[in-house]
């Protein structure tokens, strides 16, 4: 029986990022299923990106907005002026986001001591009380937590006990198993997988973007796992026009994470490739370290690498109509099996060929071989990478690029079909409940 859904989530439009376009389409497409949906969301934090144009995704959703408090960033704003200090003394240009292996920056270091499962960890008391009392005003039949940050999932499962109806507990991302955690100690990590098995434990159901992730929340105490992957939307997806002469022309959509989706080896392997006379450029579409620049000047490739930073998503989008391939980025760590990143999807949409540049074992690389929809190399392998470039390269002249791909495969993955297979489970629940 269909009726009104709390959803609680830490990011919301007007901010901006991949895992935002999740509960935006939910919320934009459940009420043809009969779900009409309430947010509880954090105030967009400040640094964080924007993108006013996804509001038009939730105009007519009902949204209240609690206070971020978002540890990490409270902690940079309190440091820059010791860094400013550092600068004016001669102490260098401060740290990116994280060095080589994942480690957080100062800032973010400083968080984990005290904010556990993350950044948002102050939140969730104030975003229980606003659910709560939004819930009981709409009287709602469920209630669903999506995240990272899984603070947003600690809140809903309170939430949904306080009010007594049944709790879906969204899985973006892994828990115990994401590759970008870090914890300064093992008591910090032993509080946060306590969290996760009481989270997951109360949940009817989990909901998972992958099966390695679902396969955590089995594992850490979950009563039932399904997988409901991310997706694309019809709407939003221009039409795949590459330019048919000029280079290889690669497009990466999405935040680079040191240690995770670090474009290092890539570009080692694309100047391999332009070593051996590959004619091949790459335009990098997000957030990124300021030393990225640096590092591609240092390989040669300032002429043939653009940083255009965060762009809106429309914009985003364009960019990647406009390339011969799609780059994904996931490195080879413990836990990046289960990664499998929006922008892959909307690749796949829009018929663009993709390159993923992670775990050949991977959920992402399993993905584009089923579909048939481009390449999957090794993360730490750039002469691999420059091999593959030059295939691909190859395969724009004469034309090949992109015609293999399954749509059959493609098609399950519609924004519009995975918003009624939730609304199928949310049915189940409340008919159960």
């Amino acid at each position: 029986m269909p009726g009104d859904l709390l959803l609680i989530t830490y990011e919301f439009p007007p901010s901006g990022g991949g895992g935002v376009q999740r509960v935006a389409k939910f919320c934009r497409y459940l009420p043809a299923a009969g779900w009409w949906p309430a947010v509880v969301a954090a105030s967009p934090v400040a640094g964080r990106p924007l993108d006013e144009s996804l509001e038009s995704e939730v105009r007519g959703t009902p949204v209240v907005r609690v206070p971020g408090r978002h540890v990490a960033s409270a902690l940079a704003r309190a440091l820059r002026p010791l860094k400013a200090l550092a600068r004016r003394s001669g102490g260098g240009e401060g740290r990116p986001a994280s060095g080589p292996s994942g480690v957080p920056a100062l800032s973010g270091r400083l968080a984990r001591f005290v904010a556990v499962p993350d950044d948002a960890a102050f939140w969730i008391g104030p975003a229980v009380r606003a659910g709560v009392d939004l819930g009981r005003e709409r009287d709602v039949s469920a209630v669903l937590a999506s995240g990272p940050p899984h603070s947003a999932l600690v809140a809903g499962a309170r939430v949904a006990r306080e009010l007594g109806v049944p709790f879906v507990a969204d899985m973006r991302d892994a828990w115990r198993d994401n590759p970008v955690k870090w914890w300064p100690t093992p008591a910090h990590e032993a509080r946060s997988l306590a969290l996760e098995r009481a989270v997951l434990a109360s949940a009817d159901v989990v909901l998972a973007v992958s099966e390695p992730i679902a396969a955590e929340a089995r594992e850490m105490g979950a009563h039932e796992a399904l997988v409901l992957p991310n997706g694309f939307d019809p709407a939003d997806l221009p039409r795949w026009r590459p330019h048919a002469e000029g280079p290889l022309r690669v497009v990466f959509m999405g935040t680079v994470y040191r240690g995770h989706s670090d474009p290092g080896v890539f570009l080692k392997g694309m100047a391999e490739a332009v070593s051996r006379g590959v004619d091949v450029t790459l335009d990098l579409v997000g957030s990124a370290p300021g030393s990225l620049s640096g590092d591609v000047a240092a390989l040669g490739l300032a002429d043939r690498v653009t940083l255009h930073g965060y762009l809106p998503h429309a914009e985003a989008l364009a960019a990647a109509g406009a390339a011969d391939v799609g780059l994904v980025l996931i490195a080879g760590r413990p836990g990046a099996k289960a990664s499998v990143t929006g922008k892959l999807y909307e690749y796949l949409g829009m018929g663009l060929p993709a390159l993923v540049a992670g775990p050949p074992d991977g959920a992402a690389a399993s993905l584009v071989r089923q579909a048939r929809a481009g390449e999957v190399v090794a993360p730490d392998d750039p002469a691999a990478v420059a091999e593959v470039l030059a295939r691909l390269e190859r395969a724009k002249r004469d034309g090949s690029l992109g015609r293999d791909l399954d749509t059959s495969v493609v098609a399950v993955f519609d924004r519009r079909a995975q918003a009624a297979r939730l609304a199928s489970v949310l049915d189940g629940l409340v008919d159960r409940s």
